[in-house]
């Protein structure tokens, strides 16, 4: 209960000074985190080598985690402080001004709530002194026209809806924070992490009706998106990220140290609920019924079935989450010079699982790069698509003179799988509309005071993908890579969005993908002398720079300090005259 005096006296000022303290341990415990492992850790990977180095490695992103929980944790503390604040002060002033105005009518409010008044002319002389008090529910019968009880008694109805006002909201708050508490040890558990879902969710609850889910755009251009955001108070924004991670965390045109900040609170949260989600399966159960006698084979029981499916599909996902948190626990070669810092702009364990991992901030680069991977990528085989950016970085890196560079790898989209997948054009035309609006966030966000330069390629069926883009709507950038490609559904490389000149291709020796797969992704035209024929990348008359590769097979176009890679990065940081070209 909150009484008239608690109401009266506070101030809630307090609550927001203790809230910024709270904020600042959250931004210590983020930039502890990423010191951690972007520093300490990374330093040692890169110079030492060894099993003290590793173990060393082990402790230390274990500290990091506890950090990243610190830095979760105290920004629901913050944004619950702040509208405890925020929502006690209406409740104050709704106070205030019933007292302000019962004492302009000369009334006398006293600390317990009652009103009190003297009258003129009373009906007992020895009495003048009149009051109502404000019992819950109260009822005044007073004489007809006996207006000034009438007047008190609003007043001290009104008080009284202040304080119960008061009272429900602290109510409220106090279930929420009650909750923001950890374990009195030094190591962040499964338990503690799928324990900070439910507290975001508390905290959200007692917000009510502020800052609800309904107020982030959807369906909105990148630009909106932006807009939206940079509208905003800073305090806005971290409410958001705090209370609406996975949302914020894929919303095209949002910074990218906001969605990186959401997507990681995300993932380990996500890595926690499944881990204990595999845990809690029911033993393994028989897996072949008896065969009965009209059908002496035994076969498998739909209860096998399930539960085999069922963990499958938490395996995977675990795996790929594993994946996706390795790169963040960075794992250089030993004499590495520099290992560029990971962003994760986009995430979402469900289905086969997707992830957009920036190596750099695309934000404030120079030279951007996105990249789309082809068949069979997914959770639990995403670490060799993550490495590939990561080499790219550091080969453009080192050839960009001082200029920034990102790289980015983009599965946002559900991309096909095994042998017969990859054949249907459908996966490439359900996520090309997504490839866009990805593209069109980068530049709507960018922090730069230059629009920057933009590279995206694709590989494999990938490629098929980023042509579906161009095809389908705008896809805004500079140049396109396509590398190992089977068709890219247009029949020119100025279908593709991109001016004259500004459209490459590698087709290494022994990758025969572009020519399995040109029936079935290749623009098909019809010729009078040569019948039907299928135009993908590789050929003259796409038009496409046909870039010198010196890899073998499908998978090579990356090998470290080969051609293949060099004239990649040659292209992400604009120095076309070095791409070394195929000689006929």
């Amino acid at each position: 209960m909150v009484t008239f005096t608690q109401l009266r006296d506070l101030r809630p000022a307090e609550l927001e000074e203790a809230a910024d303290g709270w904020q600042k341990l959250s931004s210590g415990a983020g930039a502890a985190k990423d010191r951690v492992t972007d520093e300490v850790a990374t330093s040692l990977q890169l110079s030492l080598k060894g099993e003290g180095v590793d173990a060393a490695v082990v402790r230390l992103h274990g500290l990091a985690q506890n950090c990243h929980y610190v830095q979760v944790e105290s920004a629901l503390v913050r944004t619950a402080l702040n509208n405890l604040a925020r929502e006690l002060r209406a409740a104050q002033k709704k106070l205030n001004d019933a007292v302000t105005e019962a004492e302009a009518e000369k009334f006398t409010v006293r600390s317990d709530g009652s009103v009190h008044w003297v009258e003129k002319t009373p009906a007992t002389p020895l009495l003048p002194q009149q009051s109502v008090q404000g019992s819950s529910p109260s009822v005044v019968i007073a004489p007809v026209g006996d207006g000034k009880r009438a007047r008190a008694q609003e007043y001290v109805d009104r008080i009284a809806g202040a304080l119960r006002e008061a009272a429900e909201v602290d109510a409220r708050y106090a279930r929420a924070l009650g909750r923001l508490h950890a374990d009195s040890d030094l190591k962040i558990s499964d338990t503690d992490w799928v324990d900070a879902q439910r507290d975001t969710a508390a905290v959200r609850n007692a917000l009510g009706d502020a800052l609800p889910a309904e107020t982030i755009p959807a369906d909105k251009s990148p630009k909106e998106n932006a807009a939206w955001w940079k509208a905003l108070s800073k305090d806005e924004q971290a409410d958001y990220v705090a209370l609406h991670p996975s949302s914020i965390g894929n919303l095209d045109g949002i910074p990218a140290v906001a969605r990186d900040e959401a997507n990681r609170a995300v993932l380990a949260e996500k890595q926690a609920e499944y881990r204990k989600q595999l845990h809690a399966l029911p033993p393994e159960p028989l897996e072949y019924v008896p065969g009965s006698r009209g059908n002496p084979m035994a076969t498998k029981s739909t209860e096998w079935i399930k539960w085999n499916a069922r963990k499958n599909d938490l395996e995977r996902s675990i795996k790929g989450m594993e994946e996706v948190q390795s790169r963040f626990m960075r794992e250089p070669d030993v004499g590495q010079e520099r290992f560029p810092r990971a962003y994760l702009l986009g995430f979402s364990p469900e289905g086969r699982g997707r992830a957009i991992i920036a190596n750099g901030n695309p934000d404030t680069a120079d030279h951007t790069a996105v990249y789309v991977p082809g068949t069979d990528a997914g959770f639990g085989n995403l670490s060799h698509d993550i490495k590939r950016m990561t080499s790219l970085w550091l080969e453009a890196d080192a050839a960009a003179d001082g200029q920034k560079v990102s790289t980015i790898t983009w599965l946002g989209y559900d991309a096909p799988q095994g042998v017969w997948q990859p054949m249907s054009s459908d996966r490439a035309n359900e996520g090309a509309p997504e490839l866009n609006q990805f593209v069109d966030g980068i530049h709507a966000s960018r922090t730069a005071e230059s629009p920057g330069h933009l590279t995206v390629m694709g590989h494999s069926y990938g490629s098929t993908l980023v042509g579906s883009a161009a095809r389908q709507g705008d896809l805004n950038a500079d140049d396109v890579i396509t590398v190992g490609s089977p068709g890219v559904q247009v029949g020119r490389a100025t279908d593709l969005d991109v001016p004259k000149g500004h459209a490459w291709n590698e087709d290494a020796k022994g990758d025969y993908i572009p020519e399995v797969g040109r029936i079935k992704h290749g623009h098909k035209e019809v010729h009078a002398d040569s019948g039907i024929d299928f135009v993908i990348p590789s050929d003259d008359r796409f038009g496409a720079q046909q870039m010198h590769t010196d890899t073998e097979g499908h998978s090579g176009y990356w090998n470290e300090d080969s051609e293949s890679l060099k004239n990649q990065a040659r292209v992400v940081i604009g120095q076309y005259g070095e791409v070394s070209e195929v000689t006929s």
